[in-house]
This record gives C-alpha cells, sequence and structure tokens, in this order.
C-alpha cells in the first residue's frame, strides 16, 4: 500500500492502544508511569513509525531513473517485508522509543514498556498485512518459503482507508497534520479523476464521506471516535476481500472452457479503487505453443454496474496488444491479449543474468522484441517508454535470432551479481525455481 494509508492505519492503530491504555488505568490495573498526554504522543508516533518502517527498505532499493529497476524489484518488499524482518524493526523501534524516554527522562511503567513493545510488534505487521492485500506480493515467510504471496483484494491506494481515518480529524494536535490530511484527501480524488481511476461517484463517496466522519467526529469522544475508524477500516477490507473472491470465482470461470492444448497459469486481479464491484483482471495461460495474456474488466454484480460503466485507465501499453477474440458481456468487458511463441518468449526469459534475475519478480512478464528489446511487467505497463518494471535486454539481436530455445546458447554459469532468494512466480512458464548459480 502506499504510505499515506500505512500511515492512516497506524494512527488508528496509535489511538486504538491509547484508549485501551486509559481503560486498564480506571481499572486500577495500571501502575503511575508516563503522563497521559506524552503517552498518547509515543503510541502514536510508534504506531505511525512501525506501519511505514518496513518500507525502510526504498533507502537502497530505489535509486531513481530506470537504470537500475531491478535493484527496485527484488529489494523492495524484499527482508524488510517477512514476519522475520518485521519482527527484528519493531525491537529496533521500542529500542528507540525507549532511547527517547530516556533522553527526555520521561519514566514509564511496566505497562507503558508492554504497551509500546506490542505496538511497535502489531504495526510492523499490520504492514505486511496491508502490502499482501495487493496485486504486488509478499513473501513472508522466507526464508522457510521463498515464494511470493499475492492477495489480489485491494488496490494499491485505497482513498476509502484515509476517510475511515477522518473521525480522528480533530485528534491531530497541529494545524499542519489536519490541513495535510486535508490536502491528500483532495489530491488523491484529483488524481484518481484526472487518471479515469475514479468515477465522479466514487469521488463523490469519498469526499462527502470524510466530510460527514469529521463532523460526526467532532461530537464523538477520542475512544469513540477510534473504534468507529477501526470499524470502517476494518469494513472496507472485508468488503474488498470478499469481493475479491468472488471476482476470482469470475476469473476461473473465463478459463474453464479452454481448449483441450490451453493451460491457465494465473489470474490478476486489482479493484478499481473505491469501488469492489469492478476488477481489472490479467489472465495468464499457455495455448499450445504460445504464451497467452489477456486483459479485461470485470464487474461482480453486473446489475448493479455494468462492465462497461467500470471506471478503467485505457493508455497505451509498451507490450503490443490485440483484440480479444471473446465477446463481451455485462460482466467481462476484454480490452486487449498478448500472445508471444512460447520458444521466442523463453529466449528473452532466459537470456542472461539480469533476466534471470527480473523473472524472479515478474509475476505477469513480457518481451517486447525489436532493437530496443526488453521484458516487463504486465501489471505495471502504463504505456511509458520504459517504466520501472521493465528491464532492456543487452543483446536484443541474439536474444531474438531464429530457432528453438534449445538453440540458443545457454549464458555463462555461475552467481548472478543480482541474486535473490525469491522463487520466480512464473517458474511454471520457464520451469525454473531458483535464481542462476544459486545451490
Amino acid at each position: 500500500m502506499d504510505n499515506v494509508t500505512h500511515t492512516m492505519i497506524g494512527l488508528i492503530a496509535g489511538e486504538m492502544v491509547f484508549d485501551h491504555s486509559r481503560r486498564i488505568g480506571r481499572e486500577g490495573g495500571a501502575p503511575p508511569g508516563l503522563p497521559v498526554r506524552v503517552r498518547r504522543a509515543a503510541l502514536v508516533a510508534v504506531a505511525i513509525a512501525g506501519s511505514n518502517l518496513p518500507d525502510v527498505d526504498l533507502v537502497w532499493s530505489f535509486r531513481g531513473g530506470s537504470a537500475d529497476n531491478l535493484t527496485y524489484m527484488l529489494g523492495h518488499r524484499g527482508y524488510t517485508h517477512t514476519l522475520l524482518g518485521c519482527a527484528v524493526l519493531a525491537l529496533l523501534l521500542y529500542g528507540c522509543a525507549e532511547i527517547w524516554l530516556r533522553i527526555r527522562r520521561f519514566e514509564a511503567s511496566a505497562l507503558d514498556r508492554a504497551l509500546l513493545l506490542g505496538t511497535a510488534i502489531v504495526t510492523t505487521g499490520l504492514h505486511l498485512a496491508m502490502d499482501y492485500l495487493n496485486s504486488y506480493g509478499v513473501h513472508p515467510f522466507w526464508p522457510a518459503d521463498n515464494r511470493w504471496r499475492y492477495g489480489d483484494s485491494v488496490f494499491i491506494v485505497e482513498p476509502l482507508y484515509w476517510a475511515a481515518a477522518a473521525p480522528l480529524f480533530w485528534r491531530l494536535e497541529s494545524r499542519l497534520s489536519r490541513a495535510l490530511y486535508l490536502s491528500a484527501i483532495v489530491v488523491v480524488l484529483a488524481v484518481g479523476a484526472m487518471t479515469q481511476l475514479l468515477s465522479g461517484a466514487s469521488c463523490a463517496v469519498v469526499a462527502i464521506g470524510t466530510a460527514v466522519l469529521i463532523i460526526i467526529g467532532a461530537r464523538m469522544s477520542g475512544a469513540a471516535a477510534s473504534r468507529l475508524s477501526l470499524g470502517l477500516a476494518m469494513s472496507v477490507t472485508i468488503a474488498f476481500v470478499v469481493a475479491g473472491h468472488l471476482a476470482a470465482r469470475q476469473a476461473e470461470a473465463l478459463t474453464a472452457g479452454l481448449p483441450g492444448a490451453a493451460r491457465s497459469l494465473d489470474h490478476v486481479l486489482t479493484p478499481m479503487p473505491v469501488n469492489p464491484l469492478c476488477w481489472d483482471l490479467w489472465l495468464l495461460e499457455t495455448d499450445g505453443n504460445r504464451y497467452v495474456a489477456r486483459r479485461a474488466v470485470l464487474s461482480i454484480l453486473p446489475a448493479a454496474e455494468d462492465a462497461h460503466a467500470c471506471p478503467v485507465s485505457l493508455g497505451p501499453h509498451t507490450a503490443m496488444l490485440a483484440p480479444v477474440p471473446e465477446r463481451d458481456s455485462a460482466g467481462v468487458r476484454w480490452l486487449g491479449e498478448y500472445a508471444i511463441a512460447l520458444p521466442q518468449f523463453l529466449r528473452y526469459a532466459t537470456a542472461n543474468c539480469d533476466t534471470d534475475a527480473f523473472m524472479q519478480f515478474a509475476r505477469a512478464p513480457f518481451a517486447r522484441p525489436g532493437p530496443e528489446a526488453l521484458l516487463g511487467d504486465l501489471r505495471f505497463d502504463h504505456g511509458r517508454e520504459r517504466g520501472s518494471f521493465e528491464i532492456r535486454i543487452d543483446d536484443p539481436a541474439r536474444s531474438a535470432a531464429a530457432g528453438s530455445a534449445d538453440d540458443y546458447p545457454p549464458p555463462p554459469e555461475g552467481r548472478c551479481s543480482r541474486a535473490a532468494p525469491w522463487i520466480a512466480p512464473r517458474a511454471d512458464l520457464i520451469d525454473r525455481t531458483s535464481p542462476r548459480g544459486a545451490p
């Protein structure tokens, strides 16, 4: 998820823990410890930091530009986005909180310390759970299991989570933080409308809902506002997860009638923001000697919203898409089809160490032949000349050479400098479950 969403989730979690600590105090179970104002500030700060902390891997994985895309693809959502990594980060975060308390000479009780440690553990784990919900993927069980896991349930930027935090608007203590919150809502609605990912109705739902919740929150106690925000965030998650299961069943039905030579590999689902009825779909298949990926828009409830009415970004693709030889319906709108001879694709996908590394990330890979040959991921193919999820193939002339895959000479053996432990998502397509040179 985006970091604004992680921040909102952290804010909700921090306020909930603080209100829980106050209930414990009223029941007489808490020793003196930190002043109330300090406890709240510390818990909310730790929760927001913990909810963003796994993205510290951007420090070394994101270097700007497209020259080092592989470092980003293999490094982001890497070791810090695992259960083990989150546990280590939580302990480090708690240590920083402890140091801050000592520098400020605050006397924390055992309960204060337990709350701070628990908040750090829960919120770093929440980051991992939220990131799992979309189609980008995580591998939480490293080093025991190096496979990518995909939730395929929530768009990577979901404004409904931002609106869910609106009851806590008046608990933001500075005018600057309130202004930043409102500015974030305005910006996400404007960008969503410009990119056609948000319909006018979706924009209205977020804008009006946020305003109403801010007004309601002004009349509520802090504890009640926290519980309302938590309930709203959980409701948003449940709604998209349930809708995602329905969309997955619909996608599986589309592949059920494949001809005898065809084989379904995967379906990649992403909902439209604010709209759990509409889903962007990539169906990945092999059809005899071809690798085929078909893009569609699904409506899980056509009676309420026809697939043709679903908002979708229809910008150009780097991958060359042809019309899909299937009929549209109220539930399915076909957008395009990518197809390539399987031996030709395998020559690109196994050309060298960089392509091996790329395949450790790509869930919906494509190859574009030609003088500027490249590999990309259809999930993030938004029509730029070279995006963050595309790599150029070093020797396109040799990669595009005619002949079978067996005729293509393999690169020198040895461990690739970029090798990571992640198992290629499309190992079922390339028949490779480990990076080149791995033991």
